[in-house]
């Protein structure tokens, strides 16, 4: 009984790897969201990139003459439009808050499919340029090529 659950620990090494690696990038793409005071924060983007990367690994593990692994990612991304959706905060037909957020689920998705299909050097490099593209319009006001918006939102319309 023992060799078996052994063996069983011992056969999903790269697929715990995957997962504990999703949890590490979902929590430095929340603490940023969480540090902004916004709604989805460190839990949510865990989560989401936690449950991306399990759909992800376990549609690669399980490859078959009639299996398509891209099927069950298609589903993730449908289902994160839902999450996404309710974050959003329309008011006269004007998004007021929460389209940079739902944005935000939306690649840690993604993040999380690709770290569960194992590109882990696709993960790392886009969760980079997600904080570069989260941080960078505020760097573009502060060096007054843009004007500064009259609130601090970085959630607002246009965004």
């Amino acid at each position: 009984m023992m060799n078996f659950i052994a063996s069983l620990f011992d056969s999903h090494v790269d697929l715990y790897i995957r997962l504990i690696v999703a949890t590490v990038v979902g929590f430095f793409i929340g603490l940023e969201r969480a540090i902004k005071n916004k709604p989805a924060g460190i839990r949510t983007h865990i989560l989401v990139c936690l449950g991306a990367t399990l759909a992800m690994s376990l549609s690669t593990l399980n490859q078959g003459p009639y299996m398509d692994p891209m099927r069950l990612a298609a589903q993730v991304i449908s289902g994160i439009g839902f999450l996404g959706a309710g974050v959003i905060w329309i008011d006269k037909a004007n998004v007021k808050r929460g389209l940079t957020t739902a944005a935000n689920l939306w690649i840690t998705a993604c993040v999380g499919l690709t770290i569960g299909y194992g590109a882990y050097d696709l993960a790392i490099i886009t969760t980079v340029l997600m904080f570069i593209a989260m941080n960078l319009p505020k760097l573009v006001e502060k060096m007054g090529i843009l004007p500064s918006r009259e609130k601090d939102d970085d959630d607002s319309d246009g965004e």
